[in-house]
């Protein structure tokens, strides 16, 4: 597959003050000596900022003392719905071709040291977008959103659930 460019290509009528793309399109012999030689190929690998952002998901749910990552209105509506959000809590920007800065947002775990998590996730996740992606983490904030404990927060989940199923039975 090609990729056009809008770049003005070097051509022996390259000295006329109108540029016009299309021209050596379908035409052989406006083409100079110059370019008669086969072209480098250029290669590009973007990754988008979904992609960090799900890596960075992934790998927090590997460090322990993260309970959970704190979503968006649009997480708990798709999870409302039963489907799941893959990047809930992670906000990653991809600065250019070498370099990314991601936000997290994480509920943690009670009793476990907010600093001790900081420099796993620091770690875990830095090494993960490294290794798959070639990206430097050149940022990274964790927001600590909660702190809970499991039991509380399957609490929490289990509560929802049922809050709904016995308002319904309440009305009845």
């Amino acid at each position: 597959m090609t990729q056009a460019t809008m770049e003005k290509p070097v051509t022996a009528s390259s000295s006329t003050s109108s540029y016009d793309p299309y021209a050596s399109m379908g035409t052989t012999d406006s083409v100079s000596s110059e370019s008669s030689a086969p072209a480098e190929p250029q290669y590009k690998l973007v990754i988008d900022e979904n992609v960090v952002e799900k890596i960075s998901s992934k790998s927090a749910q590997k460090i322990d003392g993260i309970i959970d990552m704190k979503g968006n209105l649009l997480s708990r509506v798709q999870e409302g719905l039963g489907g799941a959000d893959k990047t809930k809590g992670v906000d990653a920007d991809v600065v250019d071709e070498q370099n990314a800065k991601v936000d997290l947002d994480i509920i943690l775990e009670y009793g476990k040291s907010a600093v001790d998590v900081f420099d796993q996730i620091k770690d875990v996740i830095g090494k993960d977008i490294k290794d798959m992606t070639g990206l430097n983490v050149i940022e990274m904030t964790v927001n600590v959103v909660d702190v809970m404990t499991p039991d509380e927060y399957a609490d929490k989940n289990g509560s929802d659930n049922d809050d709904g199923q016995s308002g319904s039975s309440n009305n009845q």
